[in-house]
């Protein structure tokens, strides 16, 4: 797989995942609906025309008087026409519903939005004599359409004019804000509001404009106010950190099996090899991260991550890797496709060793969140020199122990007689790929919500790849290219002891038993549950004991009503730091016994659906972060406390609760 491919593999990704993002028609999200209080009108007339504007949940447009910053920019303002042009006049004054105001990340000061469902009434004189019903006359509302993570592009949206009249009254309008239009030469309006308007509009945030900072934003501004070199060292010991997250064990095994793989078949290439592999790594985070930060925002290279389609890719990836460890590739599939496979994966060149590097840094991705997302908010606010030097020290680091990790299989490939044992590692190694792929598999089915591989498939999926592994090591099966297993040595049966022993352990979780580390990779135990578990009000009710409200504004409410602290969840469908810590610290009596003293409410935040979208724009928003976890603690008057990450010092984490009661 030569660099070029390699190129046009990322770029089909990126330009698959924008189009997720982008390629959206906005006719699909807004309604127009208009009358008239007459449909037979003469040259002269003036007649009222009502605008009914209904846009889905999520999604609202700008407000129609232009606000510019002091940058010099600003949100682009609606605009109301009504056509055709030759019978209407342009009009001279709206009466608009009164916008919300709402905090803009993008621009960082206040703007206005209409959102879900608006009305405008707009005086407009006639120039001919027409039946407006059978002219098709219709009203236009140019407005850029935007959601919790993107604005399209600004287009016309229209609705006919219906033959059914309406009775106008001033009292319809006692409510509504004047808007004054003036017009340029080509045409263009530009709109003012009615002097004495008070602009002082209901805030659709609910929230003060200020950010609150996350613990890790704070740490990071403060070293960058320490001088260049503090950062620099704080940017390596994260990364350092970042190697005892879970994302990071899986990639141990696969690392070792595909540069087993290579040194096999490529002599004399393993520094190389190893180099490349790690410039992979240290290129992606560094350089991909930013590019997808600049052109899709900080949250661009998370989603990218956990898209469905990437997460099949990988997973393909896996399999192909497993099934050229167990020799498929030289016995069942067609010589023409072989052949491809083969080069593909195995081949001399520099291709798949950057391919490894690209999937190694995706699948990390979501556990280096705390240093990484702060720099691609950094990115995407315009600083820059700070986020490039922190994100190398943070990759240069990360990647030094897998560069060790590749190094290795070259130096066992010099032992004496590698053949017949260097074949049977490779196929443990292919089972452990195989096992790997399905953690990717389970990642695309919890981004569509399929619920193909709840947390119990995925356990007995595991558990078959532990039985077929101890059955092989007993020489109970072989593959074409193994050597004949005469009698079981004390190796094998060593070997075989440790592996059934973590697959009967593995087979506990079936029963409900923790399963420590491995819990992190597993889906999240509410995923697949029969909806009856959860009650209609938006509570958790699988436990009796523990009440976790799925709705932030419910959640609020009820911690008015108690006078009780709430505390925040923002995790992640797909999100391993997450599962760690609701499986291995939640539980912990201290940390249990001080939670039960709050409002808990959890925020799922990676997956497509309008709820999760609204979830990750409030943690952007209010918190400035993309961090997952993220754990705050906010006042019932949602004034906040503190917050924290992931973390694995129970100490630590029990002086961030204890807060709430300071």
């Amino acid at each position: 797989m030569n660099v070029k491919i390699i190129i046009a593999i990322i770029s089909a990704l990126f330009i698959f995942n924008s189009s997720a993002l982008q390629a959206v028609q906005g006719s699909d999200h807004i309604k127009i609906s208009a009358y008239s209080d007459k449909t037979e009108v003469k040259a002269g007339d003036e007649i009222m025309v009502k605008m009914v504007i209904t846009m889905d949940d999520y999604w609202y447009t700008y407000g129609m008087v232009e606000i510019i910053g002091d940058e010099g920019i600003g949100p682009m303002p609606s605009e109301i026409t009504m056509q055709p042009a030759d019978v209407f006049e342009l009009p001279t004054h709206i009466f608009a519903q009164k916008p919300y105001i709402k905090y803009d990340e993008g621009f960082e000061f206040d703007i206005e939005i209409y959102k879900t469902k608006y009305e405008f009434y707009v005086p407009v004189k006639i120039k001919k004599d027409a039946n407006l019903a059978e002219i098709g006359a219709k009203a236009v509302f140019f407005v850029q359409l935007c959601d919790t993570i993107r604005c399209l592009p600004g287009e016309d949206y229209s609705g006919l004019i219906s033959a059914e009249t309406i009775t106008f009254s001033d009292s319809d309008i006692t409510d509504f804000v004047k808007v004054n239009a003036t017009y340029s030469e080509d045409g263009f309006p530009s709109y003012t509001y009615d002097e004495g308007v008070d602009r002082n509009f209901e805030r659709a945030d609910k929230k003060t404009p200020e950010k609150n900072q996350t613990e890790s934003s704070e740490i990071i501004d403060q070293k960058k106010k320490e001088g260049i070199f503090s950062y620099i060292w704080f940017s390596m010991l994260m990364g350092a950190v970042s190697l005892l997250t879970p994302c990071v064990f899986p990639m141990i095994p696969i690392t070792v099996s595909f540069f087993t793989k290579r040194a096999e078949k490529s002599k004399g290439t393993g520094l190389r090899d190893s180099l490349v592999y790690s410039l992979g790594i240290i290129l992606t985070f560094t350089m991909i991260g930013f590019m997808v930060s600049i052109f899709f925002g900080p949250t661009g290279i998370s989603q990218l991550a956990t898209n469905g389609w990437v997460n099949l890719a990988i997973a393909a990836i896996f399999v192909i890797f497993a099934l050229n460890l167990f020799g498929a590739f030289e016995i069942q599939i067609p010589p023409s496709l072989l052949n491809l496979l083969n080069k593909k994966s195995t081949g001399d060149g520099i291709g798949s060793v950057l391919m490894m590097g690209l999937v190694f840094s995706l699948t990390s991705f979501t556990c280096t969140v705390p240093f990484v997302g702060s720099s691609l908010i950094s990115v995407s606010s315009g600083e820059w020199f700070y986020p490039i030097l922190g994100m190398l020290g943070f990759s240069a680091v990360f990647a030094a122990p897998f560069f060790l990790l590749a190094l290795f299989p070259s130096f066992m490939t010099k032992l004496p007689k590698s053949g017949g044992w260097m074949n049977n590692v490779k196929v443990v190694m292919g089972f452990v790929e195989i096992a790997a792929a399905i953690k990717f598999f389970s990642n695309a089915d919890l981004f569509w919500s399929f619920e193909l591989i709840p947390k119990d498939v995925f356990i007995s999926i595991w558990l078959i790849c532990g039985i077929l592994i101890v059955a092989y090591i007993l020489g109970w099966y072989r593959l074409p290219h193994d050597s004949q297993v005469d009698s079981v040595g004390s190796v094998r049966i060593i070997f075989a002891l440790v592996f059934g022993t973590i697959t009967i352990w593995l087979g506990t979780g079936l029963l409900g038993k923790p399963l420590g580390e491995l819990d992190a990779f597993l889906p999240p135990k509410e995923y697949g549950v029969n909806a009856a578990a959860f009650s209609m009000s938006g509570v958790s009710s699988s436990n009796v004991e523990e009440y976790w409200f799925k709705d932030y504004d419910l959640a609020i409410a009820k911690a008015k009503e108690e006078d009780k602290p709430l505390f925040i969840d923002f995790t992640g469908w797909q999100c391993t730091n997450c599962r760690w810590m609701e499986t291995n610290m939640f539980p912990r009596a201290p940390i249990h016994s001080l939670m039960q003293n709050m409002i808990k409410v959890k925020l799922y935040t990676d997956s497509r659906n309008p709820t999760d979208l609204a979830n990750r724009e409030m943690q952007r928003e209010t918190f400035g972060s993309i961090e997952l976890p993220l754990y705050v603690i906010l006042s019932p008057d949602e004034n906040m406390i503190a917050s924290k990450g992931f973390t694995r010092d129970e100490s630590e984490f029990i002086e961030f609760l204890k807060k709430a009661s300071n």
